[in-house]
């Protein structure tokens, strides 16, 4: 794939004035030695031509997307007078153009090609979807008033002076088909100041765990589900800064005198540092004002009730689930968000956070699927497979496979350079594993957290760990977590770990009414010296997610009663749980220890041994062989739609 010179971005003339302090924005490197812009990439591609294939290296081919990269950084390390006819070299400055590139796959336009400038967009042949959606994204920002156009001059002496550029994305349907072209105008953040141009930034989302208990109590209570969808969030809030912006692109930058102007925003604009923060204590502000209790175990989750009506709102930035027993009582919650805020009411839940979902009221189940994301993954990244390669593997990592540190190459090293071009393809694939392994593929979750160590420096190992993947998925797209809750189980827990020379690995599997809801893999901070003590360090840490679990249910208003199970498949392990004699050994963890054993003295938690052949959260600690995969992946399976532990 080669970019054509109607692809190129063009950059747009900078006066500099008296009053623009901005500091110069860094700049790819130019070799004196190459041309860069429209006549670079035309370049690079006829002499690949020229070429003859038995010439031209057998490399991977390049994925298709990334969200960092330019065609001057592409040709960066290319230089034509010393790198003439060398195939690698080409083909390595080619592969880099790749990354100009945004492309979504959809049903009905096909692989589309996101622009990633605005020039791109009003040369692509979706021009007229893109002009539309900048129209709508100008006119929403003129109505809010969210800036003042005043002269140059009038800034203030050393005041900053952002930047600003679109944002283009296409959205999606469960189904695959586009439902809307969106264009965003974002502001350069990037240079503001802290102390003058912001202050605090923080601003946090719903967790993940806390929509799969709202949905599997939803689901075992038969409440109705719908989401909603506030537009342009974060132009609602005012800021209190003054800060000052370059015109966009669509609005005039001079006024009928021809004196330069700019922006002073009025309002929160994507971009800035502060417009999460500043969105999300209006939104919760409204909310409490309406009448919602805000929870203190996650701080999006947002209850109400009055009688026996109940609904619940679960926000994730500008989107929400709401959750309600009383048709009525959501109407009017959300007419009533609508006279405050631009609102778009999507009715039923079936689209969440690129999750799709399915119910079947009837027979109380309810299925999470990322089938459309992993078509992506594999439609994007997969030129990187070998075309001869025809296996499929049913799991995801080598049981053989050791990741190591070792495997980094060394900075600046030959073998750091020949990973320049996959680094970026090597983020993203992790990226996507990881979000797969946070929603619905908890099998991903140790092969993804490993992955994640290695993330600004891979190996080749890594590197082909992360296509191994990708095989898998390849075999695995259609999975899916179902919910079918029975509602006379209440909280069980399996943890395990696995012992290593230097830091063990422990996982946790959480069940709510027989329903996986929670589940973490992470690496332990301190040195295990036995087998016992890893499991024991582990059950632990599940011990601890588990009373946030029971406090968080708490909030959604079932009252457990008796204590919460784990399951340990270490007997030191479950002994040491209960007899504080067993401490002998274990004096550097006594912390830890009293902290385990006062949960089971109050009765909180019961710790139980469990045989490892039942094990489920081995699959959260190690690369497992094939065969003991897919017979701890069917209990699973089983465990989630029988709510039991054993195989049938």
């Amino acid at each position: 794939m080669f970019l054509s010179e109607s692809d190129q971005p063009l950059k747009r003339k900078r006066v500099k004035t008296a009053h623009d302090s901005r500091p110069k924005r860094q700049t790819a490197q130019r070799r004196p030695d190459f041309k860069y812009g429209q006549v670079a990439v035309p370049a690079i591609a006829s002499a690949l031509m020229a070429m003859p294939r038995d010439t031209l290296p057998a490399i991977d081919a390049f994925a298709v997307e990334s969200p960092i990269g330019s065609i001057d950084r592409a040709f960066h390390s290319y230089s034509r007078a010393r790198d003439a006819g060398n195939a690698d070299a080409l083909m390595a400055a080619v592969s880099a153009t790749a990354f100009c590139y945004n492309v979504t796959i959809t049903a009905d336009f096909g692989q589309l090609v996101v622009p990633k400038a605005y020039r791109q967009a009003m040369r692509s042949p979706q021009a007229s979807y893109w002009k539309e959606a900048i129209a709508k994204e100008l006119a929403g920002l003129t109505a809010l008033r969210t800036w003042s156009l005043v002269p140059m001059s009038s800034m203030p002496s050393g005041s900053n002076l952002m930047h600003c550029h679109f944002v283009f994305a296409v959205k999606r349907r469960k189904s695959g088909e586009v439902e809307k072209f969106k264009a965003r105008l974002v502001a350069d953040g990037n240079t503001q100041k802290y102390g003058c141009d912001f202050d605090k930034v923080f601003a946090t989302v719903v967790k993940a765990q806390t929509i799969r208990m709202a949905l599997i109590l939803a689901t075992a209570r038969d409440y109705n589900l719908s989401s909603i969808d506030i537009r342009q969030a974060y132009l609602q809030a005012e800021i209190k800064e003054d800060l000052y912006m370059r015109v966009p692109p669509g609005v005039a930058p001079t006024d009928a005198h021809g004196t330069p102007l700019v922006c002073k925003l009025n309002r929160s604009l994507y971009g800035l540092k502060q417009a999460g923060r500043e969105w999300a204590q209006l939104f919760a502000s409204f909310l409490t004002s309406w009448g919602m209790e805000r929870s203190t175990v996650d701080t999006c989750l947002y209850t109400y009730q009055s009688g026996d009506d109940i609904l619940w709102c679960l926000v994730y930035v500008d989107d929400a689930l709401i959750c309600d027993n009383n048709t009525a009582l959501r109407d009017r919650f959300v007419r009533d968000l609508g006279q405050r805020f631009p609102t778009e009411d999507k009715g039923e839940l079936q689209w969440l956070l690129n999750v799709g979902v399915s119910r079947d009221r009837q027979k109380r189940t309810l299925t999470l699927s990322q089938s459309l994301y992993v078509a992506d993954l594999l439609t994007k990244y997969g030129e990187y497979v070998d075309a001869k390669l025809t296996r499929s593997f049913d799991t995801p990592l080598d049981d053989a496979c050791e990741l190591s540190p070792l495997d980094q190459p060394e900075i600046g090293s030959t073998a750091y350079d020949a990973m320049a071009a996959q680094r970026p393809v090597y983020m993203s694939l992790t990226g996507g594993y990881l979000w797969l392994a946070i929603m619905t593929f908890p099998e991903l979750a140790y092969v993804a957290c490993q992955l994640a160590r290695y993330l600004t420096n891979p190996g080749p190992s890594h590197f082909k760990a992360a296509i191994r993947v990708l095989l898998y998925l390849r075999h695995a797209a259609n999975r899916s977590l179902v919910f079918a809750p029975d509602k006379t189980r209440g909280l069980e827990t399996y943890v395990d770990s696995s012992w290593a020379a230097k830091f063990s690995c422990s996982g946790g599997l959480f069940f709510l009414h027989g329903c996986p809801y929670f589940w973490f893999s992470k690496m332990q901070r301190s040195v295990a010296l036995s087998s016992a003590e890893a499991e024991f360090f582990g059950a632990m840490l599940a011990a601890r997610e588990l009373m946030f679990a029971m406090d968080l249910a708490l909030e959604f208003g079932p009252d457990f009663q008796g204590p919460n199970v784990i399951y340990c498949d270490s007997k030191s392990a479950v002994e040491m749980a209960y007899d504080p004699v067993s401490f002998k050994k274990t004096k550097h963890i006594m912390r830890a220890a009293e902290y385990l054993r006062d949960l089971v003295a109050r009765e909180a938690i019961v710790v139980k041994h469990l045989p490892g052949s039942r094990m489920i959260a081995d699959l959260l600690t190690k690369a497992v062989a094939r065969a003991l995969f897919r017979e701890l992946l069917r209990l699973l399976d089983n465990f989630a739609v029988n709510g039991t532990a054993h195989l049938p």
